[in-house]
């Protein structure tokens, strides 16, 4: 349970908390949902105020829609939004990707190697989508942390839920996994070789499939829902 203090710590802890509640709360999310700021604070232990500064914050993300007078409301992610993330991302990857390459220890590598090692055989025909859209986060949220670059990891984690949104399952339902593990894959042994330019140049051309994948499943003969 998070608790309240007046300190900058503790408003933090405070909106770190209800931004990961509610991008859990989005997933699956068809359309907008009211979300009670009195309720809200009290499932997380703490006072309105914080929760409210919280709010207002998310409002500037378009993840929440606040109406004065009337509440907030949690919003879905559009097929224009997300296409408009994965935009985002071909540029925010290829800059984490290029800088991890440059940054990661033997033992960082290590562990991208072992996010996917389930998804490998022997262990691959026990593995379902979900886990594999898990490991997917995971790898990408680590690639950002090896970018030793604070403002850009923010960036992501502002933005992330976008990506991460259960309701599209987009390497599943596009039928990617098998190309998205051989991308993975491919961009870990970059970063082994300590080469930022191909580290980059496989991140980007890994988004930008799955950008080219979206739009392509969003013409009038194809839908992602």
């Amino acid at each position: 349970m998070v608790r309240d203090t007046p300190s900058d710590a503790g408003r933090t802890r405070v909106f770190e908390a209800v931004n990961e509640h509610l991008r859990s709360l989005r997933e699956g999310l068809t359309e907008p949902v009211r979300i009670g700021e009195e309720a809200l604070a009290e499932q997380l232990g703490v006072s309105r105020t914080p929760v409210r500064e919280a709010l207002i914050r998310l409002d500037s993300t378009g993840m929440v829609h606040l109406r004065p007078g009337r509440g907030a409301l949690l919003m879905p992610v559009t097929d224009a939004e997300y296409v408009e993330w994965l935009q985002i991302r071909e540029h925010l990857e290829g800059l984490a990707t290029r800088e991890a390459a440059l940054n990661a220890s033997g033992r960082d590598v290590e562990l991208l190697r072992t996010i996917f090692a389930p998804f490998q055989p022997p262990a691959a025909d026990h593995a379902d989508d979900e886990a594999y859209a898990q490991a997917n986060v995971a790898f990408h949220k680590e690639i950002m942390r090896l970018s030793g670059n604070g403002l850009l990891a923010r960036i992501w984690e502002s933005f992330g839920h976008r990506q991460t949104s259960a309701r599209r399952q987009v390497i599943a339902r596009l039928q990617r996994r098998e190309q998205s593990l051989s991308d993975h894959l491919a961009i870990i042994e970059a970063i082994h070789r300590r080469d930022p330019d191909a580290a980059e140049r496989l991140a980007r051309a890994h988004v930008r499939a799955i950008l080219d994948a979206v739009k392509q499943s969003l013409e009038p003969s194809h839908s992602l829902s």
